[in-house]
């Protein structure tokens, strides 16, 4: 049943927004407040709800600590009232959206997977360097970050008042909701340990993978992401045109739109199904009375 919280902020958690309901896991710096402009975006139209993974500690699982993240997802969805969802994984959190609909079939209606590592993705030498040495690393990983987003802010912004503005609006965000080195370090550690590739072929629900364009993500090679079409069955791709792998920060409202079209259809096709279903079962117990 659509929500229709508005606005409601509680222990890291953000609900905002009337209409279908749809939850947005952060990449690894793990702060819903970098992709705020994508939240104010989708509320538009959807009940958005948000988390900082920072405020989600996902606790101790039998399979592990990256396999527990599933486990707060359902409290997040508990704690809402919301029985089913659409599910929208940016970067890493596409990695705890993808496994989440895995093994909550029934709570996922569709899944959006952006710019995120498939499963079997191996760090390189300078990411092992961030978590081998999380803080004396960060001034590395910052002049690292600038490195591979300026050419995709140069993209997105046509101009340099434009770029910026953009640059300035995000440096905003990102001192007021600071990442946290050592616990991003252990959460790709964690996912390490971690054999997701039986978890692709449970997924039952729609799925739209999103990327930039090959040229602009210097995070995540788009031949990576793209791997999931081979994992999973019935997904589908589109590209985000003029983005790499900062597309809900750069192109928050274009983001938004393709999310929302593809969140649409697969509610359209479900509610056909429930009609064909109910139909067919009055049919029956006709010829049943008959």
């Amino acid at each position: 049943m659509p929500g229709t919280a508005v606005d409601y902020i509680r222990g890291g958690m953000i609900t905002r927004g009337i209409g279908y309901p749809v939850v947005i896991i952060p990449g690894i710096q793990g702060r819903w407040e970098w992709m705020s402009p994508t939240v104010e975006a989708l509320q538009a139209g959807h009940r958005v709800i948000t988390f900082s993974l920072q405020e989600l500690r996902p606790g101790i699982d039998p399979e592990g600590e990256f396999p527990a993240w599933s486990r707060a997802l359902d409290k997040v969805l508990d704690s809402v009232h919301e029985r089913q969802v659409s599910l929208i994984g940016v970067s890493f959190g596409g990695l705890i959206a993808a496994r989440y609909a895995a093994r909550r079939p029934e709570r996922v209606t569709s899944l959006i997977i952006a710019s995120a590592p498939a499963p079997g993705w191996k760090p390189s030498a300078a990411d092992r360097f961030c978590m081998n040495l999380p803080y004396l690393s960060l001034p590395f990983f910052g002049a690292r970050a600038l490195a591979r987003g300026m050419p995709e802010v140069m993209e997105a912004r046509e101009s340099w008042p434009l770029r910026l503005r953009f640059l300035m609006e995000h440096a905003k965000r990102v001192g007021s909701a600071p990442l946290e080195p050592r616990l991003m370090a252990h959460w790709i550690r964690e996912f390490l340990r971690y054999d997701m590739s039986e978890d692709c072929e449970l997924i039952k629900a729609p799925t739209l993978i999103m990327t930039g364009e090959s040229r602009l993500d210097r995070v995540v090679p788009v031949y990576e992401t793209k791997r999931y079409l081979r994992m999973i069955k019935g997904s589908t791709h589109q590209m985000l045109a003029n983005t790499g792998h900062l597309g809900v920060m750069t192109k928050p409202y274009r983001f938004a739109e393709m999310a929302g079209q593809f969140i649409y259809a697969a509610q359209s096709v479900a509610r056909s199904a429930t009609r064909t279903a109910d139909e067919a079962a009055r049919f029956a117990r006709g010829r049943h009375a008959s």
